[in-house]
């Protein structure tokens, strides 16, 4: 067997483990979940606790007591089994207030907003971004 021959099996030979061995190092794992700052509203402590990625979540706590009040669902994130479960969640990456509603933004900036007072969920509608080279005048 000559040298060539040789040198070109083994330069197959890598790159098949290199074929095989760096996408799993590309998308092998996620980003930590964000944290989200607490927002505390008329003596309530709202927060996000982004510990499950199938599931956006908020909870409310008595600030005077300490005592959680409730916790409410905002979405869901529905896992496909075909693939890794940790690149497929969806953690909320952004809370605020706005009047009686806390407003939520999640990684894939779906945005939702909760009342308060009913604790009801609402998916809000995205906005249109202008497109890159038009004037807004």
């Amino acid at each position: 067997m000559s040298t060539a021959m040789i040198a070109t099996r083994s330069l197959s030979r890598l790159v098949l483990v290199a074929a095989l061995v760096l996408p799993m190092a590309a998308f092998a794992k996620r980003t930590p979940a964000p944290v989200i700052e607490p927002v505390v509203h008329e003596g309530v402590r709202y927060t996000v606790p982004n510990d499950r990625g199938t599931v956006g979540y908020v909870v409310a706590w008595d600030v005077a007591t300490g005592k959680q009040l409730w916790k409410k669902t905002i979405f869901r994130n529905c896992i496909c089994p075909c693939f890794e479960h940790d690149v497929q969640w969806v953690f909320i990456r952004q809370m605020r207030l706005d009047g009686e509603r806390l407003i939520f933004v999640n990684e894939r900036d779906k945005s939702y907003a909760l009342d308060v007072k009913t604790r009801r969920v609402k998916k809000l509608k995205r906005q249109r971004r202008a497109k890159r080279g038009q004037n807004n005048s």
